[in-house]
């Protein structure tokens, strides 16, 4: 009994690392290429810092928080700005995501009385295409949807008041950081509780009623909740569901995996784990056919009523629309659902062959930690430059529009730039543009009588197109990358003040 103990406590400490580990790569830089951050970090501040007459927020905005179903992640960052400088608290809260996936896919495979060992296998995923594009609201879903399930699974084999109060509270939270992994998790829990015996299957689902209701009435209040919806049933009339053939989504899978840096090493390393993916799971399917008495029943039970999860989610990544009106992505969110999902019900490879399987995923992973690792350091000592002095020269609580002709980096995909603008509403207060305070998803809004000249779709990556005398008007400054195009036509509106 104590050699098992001692074993357990090695396990927790080894995992723990491999996990801190995985996670460093988000510290070695001031600034991070992710490229929504910038606006999360506007849109905390001012739910922070609202009646702060420093940052005069109250002019230029008013509130709406039941617009948004993103409350967990802000309300969870503007908790913590109160203990620590808000940047940092929302680098904790993203650090937090990335941590809690591989311990919440662990606590599944617990639940379901698998091999813990094959969490590691969500490890080489943590640095994918929806952190880099800063979708932190569905990477804060994903670990509450994997605990949520792991708690119904208890539920069901033992059911107690004290396990249905905390699976109430994380479905509630899930559902307020994204829809798509609480759909998932609702799903799951219903093929947990699905039996014969209605009374008990309601009981066992009744924890979900809170986020059910609050789920109905978002979709029945929420301009974004209705998008959400018409786009799910497909629309006949206004905005246009946007498809992708399946063969141009198949070619672009690697993209919305873990393919988000230049060069050859993420592809090879992705096929890497493509390839340990597949051994794991044609060594679990003859392990289950040598030895499937040794697994627990219950458990094997639920492993099979799981399985519709990934497979649900990979048709989704195929069928369902890539847009629809300003809503982007749909469909490929997931594909990274469809992988962790697989981690849960893949079949658990024999004792002799685990060890070095495992191994070679630990080493892929290191070598994908260390590319993230120098593309992040790169990016802030080579490309951010000096971003910190320019902001220095701008007053606080002014309004500052953003033309960001060079948005991209040579160090990772996607436009890490493009949004730093909104840095100086983080930081300093005031209005910018771009801005998602026009977005129906976001907890604020422009106030009618004091907002900025609307601006066309797109607004943000055609800044040669923006017209000075019209869109600028209302603008003290403007915050330039590259360019500076329109802005040195504009007939004295504007002097330089930093360059």
């Amino acid at each position: 009994m104590r050699r098992v103990m001692q074993r357990a406590s090695l396990w927790e400490v080894v995992f723990a690392l491999l996990v801190a580990a995985t996670a460093l790569p988000l510290w070695v830089a001031r600034y991070l290429p992710i490229q929504d951050l910038p606006q999360h970090l506007a849109a905390i501040r001012v739910l922070h810092s609202y009646a702060d007459p420093h940052f005069d927020f109250t002019r230029y905005f008013e509130l709406g928080l039941l617009r948004t179903q993103y409350l967990a992640y802000y309300l969870a960052v503007h908790w913590l700005a109160y203990l620590f400088d808000l940047e940092l608290a929302n680098r904790l809260l993203v650090t937090a995501c990335v941590v809690a996936t591989p311990y919440s896919i662990r606590a599944l495979l617990r639940a379901l009385r698998r091999d813990q060992r094959l969490s590691l296998f969500a490890l080489p995923l943590a640095y994918n295409a929806h952190l880099i594009l800063g979708f932190v609201n569905f990477l804060l879903a994903i670990p509450l949807a994997f605990y949520g399930l792991a708690l119904c699974i208890e539920e069901r084999r033992a059911p107690s008041l004290r396990r249905a109060l905390p699976l109430a509270l994380i479905a509630l939270i899930c559902f307020y950081a994204h829809i798509v992994p609480f759909a998932l998790f609702a799903l799951g829990a219903l093929l947990v509780h699905l039996q014969l015996d209605l009374k008990a299957m309601l009981r066992g689902l009744a924890p979900l009623l809170p986020a059910g209701l609050s789920a109905l009435v978002w979709i029945g209040l929420s301009p974004a909740g209705r998008a959400t919806l018409i786009a799910a049933q497909g629309a006949e009339s206004g905005p246009v569901p946007v498809y992708q053939p399946w063969r141009a989504a198949l070619a672009e899978l690697p993209n919305w995996l873990t393919d988000v840096f230049y060069g050859d090493e993420p592809w090879k390393l992705l096929r890497a784990f493509g390839v340990l993916l597949l051994v794991a799971f044609v060594a679990g399917v003859l392990r289950q056919r040598d030895d499937s008495a040794a697994q627990d029943p219950l458990g094997r039970h639920f492993v099979l009523r799981l399985w519709p999860l990934p497979i649900i989610a990979l048709g989704l990544y195929f069928v369902a629309p890539i847009s629809y009106d300003w809503i982007w992505p749909i469909s490929p969110r997931f594909a990274l659902l469809a992988l962790l999902w697989l981690i849960v019900v893949l079949p658990a490879p024999p004792r002799y062959f685990a060890a070095p399987l495992f191994a070679c995923v630990l080493f892929v992973t290191a070598l994908q930690t260390q590319l993230v690792a120098k593309a992040f350091a790169n990016f802030d000592t080579q490309e951010v430059a000096d971003f910190d002095r320019a902001l220095s020269v701008i007053p606080p609580a002014k309004r500052v529009a953003g033309l960001i002709f060079l948005r991209g980096s040579s160090q990772v995909k996607f436009s890490p730039f493009i949004h730093y603008v909104a840095y100086y509403q983080a930081r300093k207060g005031g209005a910018v543009m771009f801005t998602f305070a026009d977005f129906p998803q976001s907890p604020f809004r422009f106030r009618e009588t004091n907002r900025p000249p609307r601006v066309p779709p797109r607004w943000e990556w055609l800044p040669e197109q923006v017209r000075p005398q019209s869109d600028l008007a209302w603008y003290d400054y403007v915050l330039v990358r590259g360019g500076p195009g329109p802005v040195s036509r504009a007939h004295g509106s504007f002097a330089p003040v930093y360059e």
